[in-house]
């Protein structure tokens, strides 16, 4: 939902892809290229064994339509290949596909499609794009990138690995932005802001164009000091205030949770204990924010050689399960009782639903734990759907939960 509040493609389910276009000059004065960048993950892709390596495929077609008439079609193959099992398994995003693809002006409906080569997970997406000529002196669109290469001739697309969700990490990384100008005059002053969700400003700079050449590529560098948790706007402006080009970009605490605000984010963490962590991290104020999280993380990561924080990762893949699993009573999964559990012990050794076909009150759902001993009843006493612990139920649970996290 964030994502496509963004205005970024954003399409869920087994292949889960996020991504957009953005436009830049292109070799002719009557071409402009689009620039499309794609983030998806190996989860979605079937893998097979070859030699000591695990390799997927997976095929991304899109088409550019005006109406009636296909102007352009674009088909690719690419193959992934992962060291070990574990890492096909993964579901932040660790595949990033790009492609320029030059267009006349226009307005266009765009269908882009990703097809797993290797098995039956497809993902579709209908976008429309209004690709204006870029009149010299211009701006072109705003490119969030992991590396940059500025390009300085039109003949070629530009030289980058692009960060297609536009996105970055709290408190840790900066985040780097690709624009180019074309024809602007030497010394053109443009004025540079970021907005944080509250509006104000949490970055602003003002570049001077290098030269009148035709093209001339620049990098925008924002620390990651001042940044919160959520949607920020990045602007390009005239010294007068004038707009020329604008991008929205979302700082995160997860790349497999996106999240609109720091309140919203202490909410997701109510089950990941230590507790007395995360009161720290939730009293501090905004100035300590980024501090505070950088010493949750460090304090919760298990194992600090790897840049992953893998409990935190166990703790929101159990989320996105328990969201997929429980999302019959009317809330999101994890809010509910048995999302609760699951989130905190894990899954039941065996599950005892007598009557699974009935609906109303008085139905019970047993959840038994062989490792702990435990038997839990999830009853519905309302006969709407809403299943609780009983209250026996629950004092065992916790219990159990209290005895686990002294550990």
């Amino acid at each position: 939902m964030v994502f496509r509040q963004m205005g970024l493609i954003a399409v869920g389910g087994q292949i889960s892809i996020v991504g957009g276009m953005r436009l830049l000059a292109g070799a002719s004065p009557d071409s402009t290229l689009a620039f499309v960048a794609l983030s998806l993950h190996n989860r979605g892709l079937t893998f097979r064994r070859e030699g000591n390596e695990f390799a997927a495929s997976y095929r991304v077609e899109m088409t550019f339509r005006q109406g009636a008439s296909l102007v352009r079609q674009v088909s690719r193959d690419e193959l992934v290949r992962v060291a070990t099992f574990r890492e096909t398994l993964r579901t932040e995003e660790s595949i990033i596909f790009q492609q320029a693809v030059p267009l006349p002006a226009g307005s266009y409906a765009i269908d882009v499609t990703v097809r797993d080569r290797n098995g039956p997970n497809v993902a579709r997406s209908n976008v429309t794009l209004e690709v204006s000529g870029l009149v010299r002196p211009a701006v072109s669109g705003l490119i969030a990138a992991y590396q940059v290469t500025p390009r300085t001739t039109l003949a070629e697309p530009p030289q980058l690995v692009a960060n297609p969700r536009c996105a970055l990490a709290y408190g840790t990384d900066s985040l780097r932005y690709y624009f180019e100008t074309y024809g602007m005059p030497a010394g053109t002053p443009l004025v540079v802001t970021a907005t944080d969700p509250g509006g104000r400003i949490v970055y602003e700079d003002t570049l001077h164009t290098d030269s009148s050449r035709i093209v001339d590529g620049r990098v925008i560098v924002i620390p990651p000091g001042r940044l919160s948790i959520g949607r920020h706007e990045l602007r390009i402006a005239t010294t007068t205030g004038s707009t020329m080009v604008s991008a929205p970009f979302l700082v995160a605490f997860s790349d497999l949770w996106a999240i609109a605000n720091f309140d919203d984010m202490i909410s997701l963490l109510r089950y990941f204990p230590p507790a007395d962590t995360l009161r720290g991290l939730a009293s501090a104020s905004p100035e300590e924010r980024a501090a505070a999280w950088q010493a949750f993380w460090h304090a919760t990561d298990p194992n600090s050689v790897t840049p992953e924080n893998e409990a935190l990762d166990a703790y929101f893949a159990r989320i996105r399960i328990a969201n997929e699993r429980f999302r019959d009573e009317g809330v999101a999964g994890w809010l509910t009782d048995r999302g609760e559990v699951f989130i905190n012990i894990g899954e039941p050794s065996s599950v005892v639903d007598p009557t699974p076909d009935s609906q109303g009150r008085g139905r019970v759902i047993y959840w038994i734990y062989n490792e702990y001993r435990l038997q839990l009843a999830f009853v519905d006493d309302g006969g709407f759907g809403r299943m609780r612990l009983d209250p026996r139920s629950r004092n065992d649970y916790v219990l159990v939960l209290n005895r686990l996290r002294r550990r």
